[in-house]
């Protein structure tokens, strides 16, 4: 190999060290700049911070109930929720979602389709981590048949990065709930499955109600499901449907976790 040809694969090789090295900068900003933007949320809605409980190690107790059960501590903050704040930062926002001792817990917004969010935060400000946000054709209510929430997967389990632990079973015991808190209600969802599910599959139909195919869709979740929770809702409950991007990332899958309406918190001093 000549001098020449050395120099040139020598610098080449130099660009791309470098670029690389500027991209992991720039997503470790990135990451951080999701932490914080979360922190302001948090601080507009008067909620604490979000308690993140280490990955459990061993096989606990069962913790799913299908009785009712009084919030939480970290869910019952939801029910001082400053929904005026946020909404006077940004009036998309509809809502906040919570999954307790996990990384998620971010405000919910709605917009007129499904792509701003994906490139804009709660402030609607340009970022590449997103929002946490609701399919722009369904309710804000959350009360259809199946309401679908979409985010991020991030490296740093930020935005629905935690959704990846729920292919196992203990993570599911140690957090089998999902707290969304709207105008005057905290709603408690418990999880019955999670699953990869191709983009045209049934999961992300949204005719479901108007083609009768509850049934249908339950049954998929549950036969589809990387866990098994003995969690099988009915026809008529309220379900849940938390959606991220898979692994590999690809186009034409993605990562789905499912839960059904199990209780409602009434919220005395309801937002205006």
């Amino acid at each position: 190999m000549g001098k020449k040809l050395r120099a040139v694969l020598g610098a080449a090789l130099a660009l791309v060290f470098a670029f690389s090295a500027i991209m992991a900068v720039r997503w470790q900003i990135e990451q951080r700049r999701i932490v914080a933007d979360r922190g302001e949320a948090e601080r507009v809605a008067g909620l604490p911070p979000a308690k993140v409980s280490p990955l459990p190690s061993a096989t606990p107790t069962p913790s799913w109930e299908p009785t009712p059960q009084p919030l939480p501590e970290e869910a019952a903050a939801l029910t001082e929720l400053d929904l005026d704040g946020l909404r006077a930062v940004n009036g998309d926002v509809i809502g906040w979602i919570l999954i307790p001792g996990t990384e998620l817990s971010y405000p919910v917004v709605q917009g007129a389709d499904n792509q701003y969010y994906l490139t804009h935060n709660w402030k609607k400000e340009p970022s590449s981590g997103g929002a946490v946000f609701l399919e722009c054709t369904n309710s804000s209510d959350f009360m259809g048949f199946n309401t679908i929430v979409y985010a991020h997967r991030m490296n740093n389990e930020t935005m629905f990065g935690t959704l990846k632990y729920y292919d196992r079973i203990d993570f599911w015991r140690e957090h089998p709930s999902v707290y969304v808190a709207t105008e005057g209600t905290v709603r408690r969802y418990e999880i019955f499955s999670a699953e990869e599910a191709g983009v045209r599959e049934i999961v992300y139909r949204l005719d479901l109600e108007e083609s009768a195919l509850e049934e249908e869709f339950i049954e998929y979740c549950v036969d589809s499901s990387e866990i098994e929770t003995g969690v099988v809702p009915g026809a008529d409950d309220r379900i849940l449907s938390l959606s991220t991007c898979t692994a590999a990332g690809g186009p034409e899958t993605r990562w789905v976790v499912h839960a059904y309406l199990a209780q409602e918190y009434p919220v005395a001093s309801a937002s205006s």
